[in-house]
This record gives C-alpha cells, structure tokens and sequence, in this order.
C-alpha cells in the first residue's frame, strides 16, 4: 500500500537518500557520524549553561537556575528539528541537480528525506532532555504519550514546508539565503528563551496561531507541568500540518516537470 503515494521501491530509496545525506554532511571527518550525535548535545548544552549557570536566569516560582535550563531545552529540542528540516530541504533539490537531471525517479524523496534527517538531532536532543529531567527528579508521567501526535504533526508540518521551499529554491536561488535568516527569527518570535506570560495579552492571542508555538508547548506541558496540552493548539496544528502537507505534494509535484530547466 502506498504511503505519502510511494510505493516500497521510493521508500526503499528513500531510506537510501537518508543514509547518503548523513555520510555526506561528515564526508571527510574523523570521527564521521558521530558528529550527528555531538553537535545538537554540544549546542544545548551551551545554552543550558549560558543561561542557566553564567546568566542565571530563573523561571517565576522556580527555586534553581536548573529549572530554567531544562525549560529552555525542552522548548529548544523541537527547534533543532525545525532549523535542521528548513535548513536541508530547501537546497536538497539543488544540491542533487545530476540525480535529478539523470535519473527517473520521485524526485519529492529528496525534501522527504531531508526531513526524515533532521529527526537525528531531534531525537538525541530529546534524549539529553529525558537525561536531564532524571537527573533533576522530574519523572515522566502518562501525559507524555502526547508527544506522539505532537512529533508526528510536527514533522508532518515540516515536511510541507519543505516541499514548498525546495521547489521554489530551484527557481528562486535567493530563499536558499533567507532561511538563515527565517530560522534566527522563528527561535526569537517563539517563546523559547520566555516564557509566553511575558507576551502582551494581545500578542499571547496572535501567538496562538503560531505553529511553531503549538509545536513547541506540547513538550513543555506534557514534560515538565505534566498536564495535557492545550487541545485547541494541537486542533489547530493538525489542521494545519495537513493542509501544509498536501498542499506541499501538490505544489511539488506542480513544478517538478520544470526542474530540468531551472538546474
């Protein structure tokens, strides 16, 4: 039975592209794909010790800094995997202009696949988090089981998105430089590093409607409060990661007959 309208052949070279994208992101490094497990561990451990040891900062009725760089983690774990997704899809198709060119086949594997990467640094991410809240004596609880629904939106979301950046980027070679960019802004005008109660009740209200809000406070409330996830945010994530999804497919699948002429 197809899935995502692949049959076993394109999933089994999607499972290829998905090995070949990580071999070739460490081609030529000692320690190779170990650097998929040291650079996300790297990265927040930097920020957990930043602003939760140097800077201090404290989460209101929190009595350690501790505190506050676990809720900066978790909030930053599903970031990873949306910077790495923007990041690699939106040149995927670019960067494989010969494979394209020169052999038939789906060639939307490529944005999947990238997506399907950047659950790497999501996943070790995820693990230094569950580490951390051991550590800390924060055991989980039975609300983690919407974790579930949460990542597989989440990725659902990405994976629209991507779609839509890497055909774009094939004829528009400037969204390739802005996503540096779109990525930097989407961790500040997220409440990652705040919390939303600093927000203006107003703003609280349009951030509401911010996906990469709704992917990100799911982990906090089922992780850290141990309370279910606001229902209406995870309504409204469904509904748009698959309006993103399909839209994606169908955008895709709109220009990929004109890449031959753009790469």
């Amino acid at each position: 039975m197809p899935v995502l309208g692949m049959t076993k052949q394109d999933l089994r070279l999607l499972g290829n592209l998905v090995r070949m994208s990580l071999s070739d992101r460490y081609m030529g490094s000692i320690l190779g794909r170990f650097w998929a497990v040291m650079h996300p561990l790297l990265l927040l451990g930097m920020y957990a010790f930043i602003f939760g040891f140097i800077y201090k900062s404290k989460l209101p009725g929190a009595e350690t800094t501790f505190a506050y760089a676990i809720w900066l983690i978790s909030g930053f774990v599903p970031y990873l995997a949306i910077q790495d997704s923007l990041g690699g899809t939106t040149s995927c198709v670019l960067s494989s202009s010969s494979l394209v060119k020169n052999v038939v086949f789906k060639s939307e594997s490529l944005p999947v696949a990238a997506t399907v990467v950047s659950a790497v640094p999501f996943a070790v991410g995820l693990a230094f988090l569950f580490i951390l809240l051991l550590i800390d004596g924060n055991y989980p609880t039975w609300h983690v089981v919407f974790l579930i629904p949460t990542i597989v939106l989440q990725f659902a979301f990405l994976m629209g998105i991507g779609l839509f950046l890497s055909a774009t980027a094939v004829f528009l070679r400037d969204v390739v430089q802005v996503i540096p960019t779109a990525t930097l802004l989407i961790v500040f005008f997220t409440p990652i590093f705040y919390t939303v109660q600093m927000l203006p009740a107003p703003v609280r209200t349009i951030n509401f409607f911010n996906p990469f809000f709704q992917m990100v406070q799911p982990y906090r409330d089922a992780l850290l409060s141990h309370t279910v996830p606001n229902l209406w945010g995870m309504g409204y994530l469904a509904m748009i990661s698959l309006v993103m999804l399909y839209a994606g497919f169908k955008y895709y699948n709109r220009l990929k007959g004109y890449f031959e002429m753009a790469l």
